[in-house]
């Protein structure tokens, strides 16, 4: 749970699930199931066997789970996936199979893509232990999302005023998650993100306020004073050893070499060696950006910035970029490295996106890497660089300082 949800929801109370649909063509694998979310505590659960009596239980009632069979009789799983996106189900949906798991994970991904709610993808049989935990962790984001989006809802459009002051009055703050280098473990620098420590005590993540700089006009001056952060952060950091802090900047923000050299400008005035800086670039903005965005990040590595493409492989125009940008480092999109720890296929999509990097003589970064099993993947796959939980959480700029003495102590 994010620190905003901790900041303004100290309990969250689990939703009751009254309705759940099994939808699966093996009576052998179906009643177990049945029985196992009785158990669970679901009050109603209705079993269906094919295609057609799933379609009618569909069209009959809203259900707040579907468990639904890929390989039901006379209609296949992906159909009904469109008959509920069509219907714009709001169920909870658990993709079952006994097909190979790329095509249960292809299925999962298409019916995430036609808008459902897909919190689970699992082989069968289903291991009743296993039908407990989906059901209570989706109970529990279902008791948390209402929660949150009620304590949120006056929070979501700030106006121009509001944003301004907090950039005047400091009350976005840098916090800091440390990167590691795979071959010797050594610390290489952070990630700088940003967090606003709002007056009522509140601290909002960038999800709930970046849409509203956005639309105020203001992501340039938001990118510009974080970037004021980070060099003041790396001028006081007294411990040696070139550490490098990374930053985002908006695809729409590095538009042209003007900003580009503004930005050199800013480090030479703060007395900051530009080798020390990456400079993230979001994947944003769409091909359309890709020319203004390659002069800037042109002009940014000839003053000696390293420049990424961030979450490489979650945007539109990712080879597009990479293609036309002159980018020296590629960071791997966290939400890759979750589908590489279960699939064998997106293991094979993450080795060669890691070899692609080298190949472009590029640092390749991995985030979202939580434990050590994570960490003994990626290092086989040949990456560089690590960020994620298990190395740290974002930190204040006290606590990163302190980080900062006791790696160099170690």
């Amino acid at each position: 749970m994010n620190a905003l949800v901790r900041a303004v929801l100290p309990t969250v109370q689990t939703r009751v699930i009254h309705s759940t649909l099994v939808v699966d063509g093996n009576a052998l694998h179906q009643a177990p199931l049945v029985k196992a979310l009785t158990r669970a505590g679901v009050s109603s659960v209705k079993g269906v066997l094919d295609g057609s009596s799933a379609v009618d239980a569909l069209r009959d009632q809203f259900w707040d789970v579907v468990f639904l069979d890929l390989d039901v009789q006379d209609i296949t799983g992906m159909q009904l996936i469109d008959i509920l996106a069509d219907r714009g189900s709001k169920a909870g949906v658990v993709i079952m199979s006994n097909q190979p798991s790329r095509l249960l994970h292809a299925a999962s991904g298409y019916a995430r893509a036609r808008g459902l709610n897909v919190i689970g993808a699992l082989r069968k049989a289903l291991d009743p232990q296993l039908i407990r935990d989906v059901i209570d962790d989706f109970a529990l984001s279902q008791g948390a999302a209402a929660s949150v989006a009620s304590a949120f809802a006056p929070l979501l459009d700030f106006p121009a005023e509001a944003l301004r002051h907090a950039l005047m009055a400091q009350e976005i703050k840098p916090y800091f998650q440390p990167q590691h280098n795979v071959a010797n473990g050594t610390l290489r620098g952070a990630e700088v993100l940003a967090r606003w420590h709002r007056a009522d005590g509140t601290v909002l993540n960038p999800a709930v306020f970046l849409p509203s700089f956005e639309r105020a006009g203001l992501l340039e001056c938001l990118t510009n004073y974080m970037l004021s952060c980070a060099f003041e952060t790396m001028v006081t950091d007294a411990h040696g050893g070139g550490h490098v802090l990374a930053i985002n900047v908006p695809a729409t923000v590095a538009r042209s070499t003007h900003w580009a050299q503004s930005i050199a400008d800013l480090a030479g005035v703060a007395g900051v060696d530009p080798g020390r800086v990456v400079i993230e670039i979001t994947e944003d903005g769409g091909a359309l950006c890709n020319d203004a965005l390659s002069g800037a990040v042109t002009q940014l590595r000839l003053r000696g910035f390293q420049c990424a493409i961030d979450d490489f492989g979650s945007g539109d125009s990712s080879l597009d970029r990479l293609l036309c940008v002159p980018f020296n480092e590629i960071k791997i999109n966290r939400s890759m490295v979750q589908q590489a720890r279960e699939h064998p296929h997106a293991r094979s999509v993450l080795a060669s996106i890691i070899a692609m990097g080298k190949q472009l003589v590029a640092t390749v970064v991995a985030e979202g890497i939580e434990d050590e099993e994570d960490l003994g993947m990626v290092r086989s796959l040949g990456c560089q660089v690590t960020q994620g939980y298990l190395h740290g959480r974002p930190m204040s700029r006290a606590a990163y300082l302190r980080y900062l003495l006791r790696s160099s102590n170690r």
